[in-house]
């Protein structure tokens, strides 16, 4: 019988996790706990390891794909990426993993897991178990038996026996994020389980039925996979073709319209960590129920989660709050109003502001670079240039870059001299430059402006200096 392929999908954008979450490093990316923790990504694939599983596939937008490979790197994971060139929900994501797979293995099972969930418990044998099944055609989705009637979560309810699959149940229904009244309903029905987002079939099997069910879609997708363009592991979908495919979940494409869905209840904690609610309800807390995270100081403060990316925070006399501090951005708010953390972002995004997309410390190739003061006629900003780097910085302004530790070269057309700690280099908006760390330690420069901020993709990587 053939391994299961893990299928990580890191779409989405994580609003309701804003600060920490933004659109170039969304929360998937993000670490779960602590400094030591490992982000959801990251979590995600080590759950599926072993003799049962092949490397993972990986569906993650094309404007991500240095974060894949750098997370990639850090918990010493092989992988199969697929990169898509715009979102269009899970189901292309999907069905573009399973043409992949299947040109080089038509038998081959998929194991669909969201890449930014938290699981504890034996979730494996569960997902062994329902091999056969997938393998014989059905569509395998995990249920969660539900602690309590969430309104913001998918039902599945359960139709009876599958027979010849011990464990394995019928579908009698969808029910989609239903109201307060039918959710207390569906859990004291004792029938209905949480849609967890984990699903399992052939790739023989996706594709056949989506070729049923969205040939328009079907058709996209294929013509996306053959005319892919080769990238470091796999490959960039064309854009071209990829575009054409309906944006919607495999769920309402597929699922709730098959004869061969089919549910397998799963016995573990699951959390899809949709706010700073529930990261606050999957952390350890202290004795004053407090999570707390980086620098921070609590009196007499009691059931908050309280989050430093940097600087010290302290709070005094609070009770119930969620407190997150990153270097451009603070979020304050209680513990029953995060859900509407995503309206902030929503908001941020109408005004053009740059802290829905990025933070402020922007990490780059070649190191990063970070704004501490933007005003109208004033930018002051701290520029991180890694050993054997080059940044370019276009003229455009009156701008003064000062060294504080390390030495670099600093290029002005033909001219080239080095430069210390103190050293100066102006550009006076006639001409470009460049600074060029050639030693081995990485430098810091200051880098001030008197004109309007410039964004940190203004500062462009060139090639290595030789």
């Amino acid at each position: 019988m053939p391994k299961i392929h893990p299928l990580i999908i890191c779409g989405g954008n994580g609003t309701r996790l804003w600060p920490v979450s933004r659109t170039e490093s969304p929360k998937q990316f993000q670490r779960i706990g602590d400094a030591t923790s490992p982000t959801f990504f990251q979590s995600a694939i080590e759950r599926h390891q072993g003799a049962d599983f092949e490397i993972p596939v990986i569906v993650a937008s094309e404007r991500h794909a240095r974060t894949v490979e750098t997370q990639l790197a850090q918990i010493g994971s092989d992988a199969q990426i697929i990169h898509e060139p715009m979102g269009r929900n899970t189901g292309p994501a999907v069905l573009a993993a399973a043409m992949r797979l299947y040109q080089h293995d038509p038998e081959a099972l998929m194991l669909v897991i969201p890449a930014d969930h938290v699981i504890e418990g034996d979730l494996n044998s569960t997902i062994v178990a329902m091999k056969q099944a997938a393998q014989d055609g059905h569509i395998i989705t995990f249920g969660i038996k539900p602690r309590y009637p969430e309104t913001g979560f998918g039902y599945i309810t359960d139709g009876g026996a599958v027979d010849g699959y011990p464990g394995l149940r019928k579908v009698e229904r969808f029910v989609e994020k239903p109201p307060a009244r039918k959710a207390r309903f569906l859990v004291e029905s004792d029938i209905a389980y949480w849609a967890s987002g984990i699903s399992m079939f052939s790739a023989a099997t996706i594709i056949e039925e989506y070729k049923r069910f969205d040939m328009r879609s079907y058709v996209a997708v294929e013509n996306a996979v053959l005319n892919a363009a080769p990238a470091p592991r796999g490959v960039v979908l064309s854009a071209e073709h990829f575009r054409q495919a309906a944006a919607e979940p495999t769920e309402q494409v597929v699922f709730e319209k098959t004869r061969r869905i089919a549910l397998a209840p799963l016995d573990v904690m699951w959390n899809d960590v949709g706010s700073w609610s529930a990261m606050y309800g999957i952390q350890a807390p202290n004795a004053e129920g407090n999570v707390l995270q980086g620098d921070i100081v609590t009196v007499d403060t009691h059931n908050s989660l309280v989050r430093s990316e940097g600087r010290l925070v302290t709070l005094v006399g609070m009770s119930d709050v969620i407190v997150v501090d990153t270097p451009d951005a603070l979020l304050v708010t209680k513990v029953g109003h995060c859900q509407n953390v995503k309206k902030v972002a929503e908001h941020l995004k109408a005004a053009q502001r740059v802290e829905v997309e990025s933070h402020q410390k922007a990490e780059r190739e070649w190191g990063h670079l970070r704004q501490v003061i933007d005003e109208d006629a004033f930018t002051l900003s701290t520029l991180t240039i890694k050993p054997g780097a080059v940044v370019s910085m276009e003229a455009d302004e009156l701008r003064e870059a000062i060294v504080v530790t390390g030495s670099l070269s600093a290029c002005e057309g033909p001219h080239m001299r080095a430069l210390g700690p103190g050293g100066r280099m102006v550009l006076d908006g006639a001409k470009g430059g460049r600074l060029v760390n050639d030693a081995d330690e990485t430098a810091e420069v200051v880098l001030m402006s008197v004109q309007p901020a410039v964004p940190a993709d203004n500062v462009v990587p060139v090639a290595r200096y030789a």
